[in-house]
């Protein structure tokens, strides 16, 4: 049983230090691989730098070399392990340097020159080992990148100079008790920097020790345990070449130190050997317990997960697991029907190949910026859904999972479809921007204001403008502030407004300089947010009320003149016939009594004074029927033309033997609204002319039409006569105005004159149309009577 015992004591001895080994191994692999991904983020931002500055020698061949050193010291500020940048030529000359005197400086002898130059055409970064600059005098790890021409020969090299404190810093990180030796070389075994640091005899190389001889070239990363190249100790170290560059991590432990624990126990136990053969038991009840409690502990695990899983199942958001190379290992249904495939040909695969590549970059950028101190990220991109190819807003939150010892496990992301809400926040933001743009930005007076409290809630800068108060200002002020009615009866009229039963109001509003300005306020209701509001547009008439009693007045004026001429015309025209007879009576009766006494010449004179007498008479009758149009005693009413025109014909004699004319109606004249006899007389004045001024060389021919043009009735009158020539158009239309000589027509030259005045008095219009010797035509335009032609008989086609 004691042999039992010892056996078991050995071998529990035995497996803990198998496991003091491990544990020693797995904390040297975290802490290798923690370093190696710093170095590999470092160096991936100091070869971009490179990359963009190859990019933009390439780009343009021109590029001057100020805009070139700006860049690079622009660029190169943003990394602190990054001492300075410079351009060497195929020659192996500097060119181009963030420090001035290392310009011309000729390198072409360094060794790393001659392995890029000798490089074959590859495209590739050097790390080289520590070098001491000449132009400076300090020491210096060098990043370089070769440049090639056109035709793809070597061009020179692009070089970024890094501190070797950076290196030591980044190893700084993972010294500790346990942890006794750390290095970090490039692929030729040149050691860029270790801990504890270097002394003067230390080896500067690694290339013959079991690291490089032995290990990498079986595998670019492990643990083994092998003598060390530096102190000759026996040491269990790790190792990775990192996968980008030529950069190798290690960090090693002593087999002495790794064992330290675990040698104290052995000692312990081979002291205390009686006492750990009756502990044994204990033991094994502790471990009997503990496997216990991992079993209840796993069987938590699992109804936990399955508990999560049906959570997760349930959601609709796209909730899914993967690996730092993004490669899903879990998700639920709603992200699989998102992306349109079955569940077993998502899992295992990198869903980021199905991510737009434009996208990638900013991806996993984000993704290598989590770190356990800001393990989230939240992100909203619009995105091809794979299924249909439909675009899809997703709000993405990304959380990333890491180990105890601050190591990247994965991530889980949950993605939120928003494309109904991102569309309503736009709409809503043009919404806003329709208001903008027709409220704010409008050249009308505007306010918006609360019928319940009277508040100015908005107002535009055209508002402030008039008003002359601040936008801010004014909504700080009640409508009753501005408005100089009794506050009661603004309310009202706002109440009224409220129930649409008043849309036009009329105020006086008074400004911030005091000064009363008349307004016409336009204001609907509207509602919104449950809340009443009054959109308002307020004109300010003041000058146009102004102007507006200003014509007035005059208006008033001028028909009180009008009356009062065309009063006194009447007056005067009565008047003047009854002296004016007289004197045609003496003279008739004085000339007939002295008739055998007067010689021809004195007869011939009494006979010119009849006649002058008997004109003047029947201009006086003119004028009195001028002055009496629009002052018939005759109600307006619908007068058809057709009859009115018909009268006329009557009372000139037309369709008679003793009248020559002939007269011909083109179809059915309209009703208008008028006055029967006045229409009469336009008619009767119009055929007359056309029957005086015939042409001597034809019988005379009158057409009488009609056609409907618009919301008005243009009648015509053509005769085949004299005609007019066009520059008497607007002259024969004034009183007394005559184109002939009293002996050639008679007549007093008012006639077109009243037709013109009784025109206008019904609202229309009177024009001609005419050549010499072709006729004329008298065109007279009414406003239709509800666009109605009419007469119950149509009128004979000729007269």
């Amino acid at each position: 049983m004691v042999i039992s015992i010892w056996v078991a004591v050995g071998l529990l001895v035995w497996r803990e230090r198998a496991e003091s080994l491990r544990t020693s191994a797995l904390l040297t692999a975290s802490l290798t691989r923690v370093v190696a991904e710093r170095m590999d983020r470092t160096l991936f931002g100091i070869d971009r730098l490179l990359k963009d500055s190859i990019t933009l020698l390439q780009a343009r061949e021109d590029v001057h070399r100020d805009i070139l050193i700006n860049q690079m010291r622009v660029r190169s500020a943003d990394f602190t392990e990054l001492r300075n940048m410079f351009m060497l030529d195929a020659g192996g000359v500097v060119r181009i340097s963030t420090i001035a005197s290392l310009e011309g400086a000729d390198l072409s002898h360094r060794s790393y020159f001659q392995d890029l130059r000798t490089g074959g055409g590859q495209d590739r970064l050097i790390i080289t080992s520590p070098l001491l600059s000449t132009a400076t005098g300090r020491v210096g790890i060098l990043a370089l990148r070769p440049l090639f021409d056109r035709s793809g020969a070597f061009d020179g090299a692009v070089a970024a100079v890094l501190n070797p404190e950076f290196f030591t810093d980044m190893l700084g990180g993972v010294m500790s008790t346990e942890v006794d030796r750390s290095v970090i070389a490039n692929l030729n075994g040149d050691v860029l920097a270790r801990l504890p640091g270097q002394s003067s005899d230390a080896v500067a190389s690694i290339r013959t020790g079991p690291l490089f001889s032995e290990q990498l070239p079986r595998s670019r990363s492990g643990t083994f345990i092998a003598e060390s190249a530096f102190d000759g100790k026996k040491r269990m170290a790790s190792y990775i070449a990192l996968e980008r560059y030529p950069v190798v991590v290690s960090v090693g432990v002593t087999v002495e130190a790794a064992l330290r624990r675990w040698t104290f126990n052995a000692l312990v136990i081979a002291v205390a050997g009686a006492a750990f053969t009756l502990l044994v038991a204990m033991i094994a009840t502790l471990l009997d317990r503990r496997d216990r409690a991992q079993s209840r502990a796993a069987a938590a695990l699992i109804a936990s997960e399955e508990r999560y899983r049906t959570l997760v199942e349930g959601q609709k958001d796209l909730i899914h697991r993967y690996l730092p190379d993004t490669t899903l290992v879990a998700f639920n249904q709603a992200y699989a029907d998102f992306h349109g495939q079955p569940r077993a040909v998502l899992m295992g695969k990198k869903w980021l190949d199905v991510v737009p590549e434009p996208m990638r970059a900013d991806i996993l950028a984000a993704l290598a910026e989590m770190t356990p101190s800001s393990p989230t990220h939240e992100d909203l991109r619009k995105v091809p859904r794979p299924g249909d190819g439909v675009e899809r807003w997703i709000e993405w939150r990304t959380t990333a999972e890491f180990d105890e010892i601050g190591m990247l496990l994965g991530f889980q992301t949950i993605g939120r479809d928003v494309t109904d809400a991102h569309a309503a926040e736009q709409a809503n933001a043009e919404r806003e921007e329709i208001y903008r743009q027709i409220f704010h930005h409008n050249p009308a007076v505007k306010l918006l204001v609360d019928p319940a409290t009277g508040m100015i809630v908005d107002a535009n800068e055209s508002a402030a403008l008039f008003y002359g108060y601040p936008v801010e200002m004014l909504k700080s002020l009640r409508i009753t502030d501005i408005n100089i009615l009794p506050p009661q009866q603004v309310r009202e009229e706002m109440a009224a407004v409220e129930r649409e039963e008043r849309m036009f109001l009329r105020f006086k509003h008074r400004l911030a300089s005091g000064e009363i300005r008349d307004v016409e306020v336009y204001s609907s209701p509207f509602h919104a947010g449950g809340r009443p509001y009054l959109s308002s547009i307020v004109v300010d008439v003041t000058e146009r009320n102004r102007f507006e009693a200003e014509l007035a007045a005059r208006s008033a004026e001028l028909a009180r003149s009008n009356a009062e001429l065309e009063q006194f015309a009447y007056v005067a025209s009565h008047d003047l016939r009854q002296p004016l007879r007289m004197v045609s009576s003496y003279v008739t009766l004085l000339g007939r009594s002295l008739a055998d006494r007067l010689n021809p010449d004195e007869s011939e004179f009494i006979g010119f004074a009849v006649a002058g007498v008997k004109r003047m008479d029947a201009l006086i009758l003119a004028l009195l029927e001028y002055s009496r149009v629009g002052r018939a005693n005759e109600d307006r009413g619908i007068v058809d033309l057709g009859e009115a025109m018909v009268e006329a014909a009557a009372n000139l004699g037309l369709g008679s033997q003793d009248v020559e004319a002939r007269l011909e109606v083109e179809g059915t004249l309209p009703m208008v609204m008028g006055v029967r006899g006045e229409l009469v007389r336009l008619f009767q004045n119009l055929l007359g002319n056309a029957i005086k001024y015939r042409h001597p060389d034809r019988a005379p021919l009158i057409r009488v039409g009609c056609r409907q043009d618009g919301g008005e009735w243009v009648v015509w009158v053509e005769d085949n006569g004299i005609g007019i020539d066009s520059k008497y158009f607007d002259r024969i239309f004034m009183m007394f105005q005559r184109l002939h000589a009293e002996t050639e027509y008679e007549g007093t030259g008012i006639g077109l004159s009243i037709c013109q005045k009784i025109v206008r008095t019904h609202g229309g219009r009177i024009w001609v149309e005419s050549e010499p010797v072709q006729g004329s035509r008298f065109m007279v335009a009414f406003p239709a009577v509800d666009r109605t032609a009419g007469l119950s008989k149509p009128v004979p086609a000729s007269v």
